[in-house]
């Protein structure tokens, strides 16, 4: 064969050996990537999941060892390198699984702009069985109304926050001694609960509308066998370490005021350090909604500001 030819064979055999390779190639990144995924992640949005710029909104997803699954939170950041003071955000739980599997992305910007205004980044993660983060049943469930099983919920939601925690413990721009349990309504009553596992770095917990089992409609200002969930409160007051703002709406349908005293009175007399904030009646979702709003923003931001100085923290608000 000429050497033109077996050069322009040689040519094409290398050309055909690439094409098989890089396939192959591709495949191998991909299946690293997806090896990857499940320590951290940030996504673009998608089509109608727009993030917001100028808040430095990033999604991820983190690791829930103990439980062998997954969840997904969402980040809010001031600008600057850190490393910044911040929050683990809780949210809280509707009245039926439809609805708790409906809330995609817990993502409230008003809040988190609230928090990233003063200094602070926000981390927001969706418990197991909640909205993006999905899974077969809620990671926090406490069974029914008659025999709830408030401690089972608290485990089940601790797993979720304490590795959020771990998790913004590995970002540099996170202050790892500086930092707070921060939830709505059930997530108000995770964050209580976490904090009794004592995560180091911790400096208080807010707790808005704490408590489990409300259901307006069907037992107003009645939550599922509040005396339950008195002993429990009462059982972690002392493993509770930090001060604790509980923060309720005097109005509040959910859990009214007779239980906001139980729980409260039943913490605090077992040990636990803190304070009852008691504001006059709001009208957002009976009560139960000052935090989430925005008409409620310069309330709880009063009262979290006389809080913090009350207990002699350092930290800016």
């Amino acid at each position: 064969m000429p050497r033109k030819c077996r050069v322009g064979a040689a040519v094409m055999e290398r050309r055909a050996r690439n094409e098989i390779a890089r396939p192959a190639l591709a495949a191998a990144l991909c299946l690293l990537l997806l090896a990857a995924a499940p320590v951290a992640w940030a996504r673009a949005p998608r089509r109608g999941d727009t993030l917001e710029l100028s808040l430095r909104e990033e999604v991820h997803r983190v690791p829930v060892s103990a439980a062998g699954a997954s969840i997904v939170a969402t980040s809010f950041r001031p600008d600057g390198k850190g490393p910044f003071p911040w929050i683990v955000l809780s949210h809280g739980t509707a009245t039926t699984l439809q609805a708790n599997r409906a809330i995609g992305r817990y993502r409230n910007t008003s809040l988190a702009h609230e928090w990233v205004l003063r200094g602070y980044a926000v981390l927001v993660p969706v418990r197991r069985g909640y909205g993006a983060s999905g899974g077969e049943k809620l990671g926090d469930d406490y069974g029914i109304c008659g025999r709830p099983d408030y401690r089972r919920a608290g485990e089940g939601a601790a797993l979720d926050l304490l590795a959020t925690v771990e998790w913004a413990k590995e970002q540099r721009d996170l202050d790892a001694k500086r930092w707070l349990l921060v939830g709505q309504s059930s997530g108000g009553f995770a964050s209580i609960y976490t904090a009794s596992k004592r995560p180091e770095g911790l400096v208080a917990v807010l707790a808005f509308s704490p408590g489990r089992g409300g259901d307006a409609d069907k037992r107003p200002g009645e939550p599922c066998a509040p005396d339950r969930m008195a002993e429990l409160f009462a059982s972690i007051a002392p493993q509770v370490a930090v001060p604790v703002l509980w923060f309720y709406a005097e109005n509040d349908q959910l859990i009214g005021p007779r239980v906001q005293k139980l729980w409260f009175e039943s913490f605090r007399s077992a040990g636990g350090r803190g304070e009852l904030v008691v504001a006059p009646p709001f009208p957002e979702r009976r009560g139960h909604g000052l935090f989430p709003a925005p008409a409620g923003i310069p309330i709880w931001t009063a009262a979290v500001g006389t809080f913090l100085r009350s207990q002699g923290l350092t930290l800016s608000f």
